[in-house]
């Protein structure tokens, strides 16, 4: 018993030499940092808008060195920029966009196509005569039952069974303007009709689209 006592003593003491040594080390730091700020003038906390300017050696050399630098890295940064990101893309990006503005047309020409609702302004259901997907069938014209041309196929002109049909202006033409002594009328306003210039694009747009005429033998695209 009095052996484990004077050994827990002994440790007793060794814990607080330990802490006695680090209190005086503190305490020794503690006092360097005083005497350290005691030497060293107070500092001023001045904005730094309300600071000396560099002085005119430094503006003459440094300073001015420093901008120039900085400008040139800018510089060169801007000739980079320019033609790796908008020149180079450029051809791509209007291919893009010309791809994305034929799929609205054929879309916007598609619902021209379909009956006139609320949720379709834009129809003036033309397949009411041409049929689904304007796939061709039969009209009543002046108490005739008349067939109406398939315009899944009028590229193909005469071949096909279109023989007024002889380039893509001839579709254009027939559309805008009609077709006198017919059951095809005009559908341009430049022609007393109901669809403006954009609307006829969109249209033609949408019956190219829908073609199942070879390529060798679409009069559509001919020059």
């Amino acid at each position: 018993m009095t052996h484990l006592l004077a050994t827990l003593s002994t440790g007793r003491a060794f814990l607080i030499g330990i802490a006695v040594g680090i209190g005086v080390l503190v305490l020794i730091g503690a006092l360097g940092v005083g005497l350290r700020r005691s030497r060293e003038a107070p500092k001023l906390d001045i904005p730094g808008a309300m600071r000396p300017g560099p002085s005119d050696a430094d503006l003459e050399k440094p300073v001015l060195e420093k901008l120039i630098g900085w400008a040139l890295v800018f510089t060169v940064f801007m000739a980079l920029w320019v033609p790796v990101f908008n020149w180079l893309p450029e051809t791509q990006n209007n291919l893009n966009d010309t791809k994305a503005s034929l799929a609205e047309s054929v879309l916007r020409g598609h619902e021209t196509t379909l009956p006139g609702t609320q949720q379709n302004p834009l129809g003036f259901n033309c397949q009411r005569c041409h049929g689904q997907n304007l796939h061709g069938g039969f009209n009543v014209y002046n108490g005739t039952l008349v067939p109406v041309p398939n315009l899944q196929t009028v590229c193909g002109g005469a071949k096909y069974n279109h023989p007024l049909i002889k380039s893509l202006q001839d579709i254009i033409q027939t559309i805008s303007e009609g077709r006198t002594g017919t059951d095809m009328p005009s559908w341009s306003v430049r022609f007393a009709g109901a669809m403006d210039d954009q609307q006829i694009n969109d249209l033609v747009n949408y019956i190219l689209s829908i073609q199942k005429v070879p390529t060798k033998d679409n009069v559509c695209l001919k020059a």
